[in-house]
């Protein structure tokens, strides 16, 4: 009796190990940056780093020069910022990013309905989507809250990965920073 209840747990266990590898796909699924512009993430031609991020995040500002580094080596993949954090105006987030010079577009998303649409815990939170829209990657953007102290760059190794079209090694790490409150 205690082998079969032991089999059934091992079953079970690998039926959800087995299912948290599976990637989460995003369809039809549109962002909106001051109520003008859309996205599409269904209808992307390239990758797209999707970045949570909030002004009031120590953890979000330390890695904004290291993702703006990343955006600009990886030109073949879109990177898309949302602003995550509970009533905030893009009044707000505008003011905040001028002097930082983020060279990607930034979204802010005071209703949290982009965040809950990816379950996004923290700032910084990354989400890779391949070209289909399926969630390729989900993490942290290093494994420190520093990336000029970081061992391992998650982010950057993913990027890499694709570009040199082999499978993403990690699709899920430990996302470090400030919890998206709901």
């Amino acid at each position: 009796m205690k082998s079969l209840i032991f089999l059934l747990m091992f079953a079970l266990y690998a039926q959800c190990s087995v299912a948290s590898v599976i990637i989460d796909k995003i369809s039809g699924f549109s962002l909106t940056k001051n109520s003008i512009q859309t996205i599409d993430v269904a209808a992307l031609k390239k990758p797209a780093v999707i970045i949570f991020l909030s002004k009031d995040c120590p953890c979000s500002r330390g890695n904004l020069d290291y993702l703006n580094e990343l955006a600009g080596t990886f030109k073949d993949v879109q990177f898309i910022g949302v602003h995550s954090k509970k009533g905030t105006r893009p009044e707000e987030v505008k003011t905040y990013l001028q002097d930082k010079k983020v060279n990607f577009d930034v979204i802010n998303d005071s209703d949290l309905k982009i965040a809950d649409q990816f379950k996004a815990l923290k700032t910084p939170h990354v989400f890779v989507l391949n070209t289909a829209g399926e969630i390729i990657y989900n993490g942290g953007v290093t494994n420190t809250t520093s990336p000029s102290n970081a061992k391992d760059h998650y982010l950057k190794t993913t990027l890499l990965e694709i570009q040199n079209h082999q499978p993403v090694s990690h699709s899920e790490t430990r996302t470090l920073g400030c919890f998206i409150t709901r």
